[in-house]
């Protein structure tokens, strides 16, 4: 009996003391990075090369939305900050998972495939997929005065023309996976920057871009002197988008601690609107709301 006791108390023992393994290895994986960042006292950014308003160079400085949140979540946080800024937008969700970086604030849409590698956090910006257009182009389809996607896609199948219909894309960004689902049969081309897939569309080698909203109106008002008679950007996003911080799967800690930021310090302080502000041209009214630039900023045809 005494030996049947002494085993049971062993094999007792050891569940315990393995639960409290498992529950300290959990623990060790949910805050891997905040410790790290802890103990090096450094918040490693990871930031979109060329992204207007979000990350992009002025005077030899990386500046732009996210490096603004960048800062200010390592202020929050009382360490250092060190901007990470790849060769590619596809560097990124790599970096995070290989520790290059701890977080990824790069303006990147929310997406189930990408959700599969790494953790998002709560959106910390509502936006929506629009369509740039060459209206000289759009005319030779026999849809130069559409400026919705519905009746472009309506008309363009029945005349049987959707198949003519030239996109420019960016290289691995969401519309290039996105655009076939929502222009079935039309010719879809990457460009490898949005800068490049715009400037394709202003050159006449692609009737419409698909890309975010904001890009889309704060390039045409950067390059109005070239392009404000010869493009339009459609009234209304076709898809809503949401922008995510990414971190390395299993950091919770560290997601809970992100969307308490963007919660309590980006939204309910209104720094993000603040920071918006800052970089869209001083015609583009930013709505607390929902932070879509206005009709206002483009004026219409």
């Amino acid at each position: 009996m005494k030996r049947f006791l002494s085993s049971a108390l062993l094999v007792l023992a050891a569940i315990v003391w393995l639960a409290g393994a498992g529950q300290t290895d959990a623990q060790d994986s949910s805050s891997s990075t905040l410790a790290r960042i802890k103990q090096t006292g450094v918040l490693k950014v990871g930031v979109n090369p060329l992204f207007k308003p979000f990350s992009f160079e002025e005077g030899g400085k990386r500046v732009g939305v996210d490096a603004d949140v960048a800062a200010l979540l390592a202020e929050k946080l009382g360490v250092k900050l060190e901007l990470v800024v790849p060769e590619s937008f596809g560097d990124l969700i790599p970096m995070v998972e290989r520790g290059q970086i701890d977080v990824a604030m790069a303006g990147m849409s929310i997406t189930f495939d990408r959700a599969r590698v790494v953790d998002f956090t709560d959106p910390y910006f509502e936006t929506g997929l629009s369509i740039l257009a060459n209206k000289g182009r759009l005319g030779k389809l026999g849809v130069g005065l559409v400026s919705d996607y519905d009746t472009l896609i309506s008309r363009l199948k029945k005349s049987g023309r959707i198949s003519k219909l030239v996109i420019a894309v960016t290289k691995g960004k969401s519309p290039e996976k996105v655009v076939p689902r929502f222009f079935p049969g039309a010719q879809v081309v990457a460009h490898e920057s949005n800068e490049a897939a715009a400037e394709a569309v202003l050159r006449g080698e692609a009737d419409i871009m698909v890309h975010d909203e904001m890009f889309l109106k704060v390039w045409l008002h950067d390059n109005a002197a070239s392009a404000q008679f010869v493009l339009t950007v459609f009234d209304r996003p076709f898809k809503p988008d949401y922008y995510g911080y990414a971190v390395a799967k299993g950091n919770l800690d560290f997601v809970h601690m992100l969307d308490t930021f963007i919660l309590a310090e980006l939204k309910g302080n209104g720094r993000i609107l603040e920071y918006m502000n800052r970089y869209i041209p001083v015609k583009a009214q930013v709505s607390v709301r929902s932070l879509e630039i206005t009709d206002d900023f483009y004026g219409g045809d």
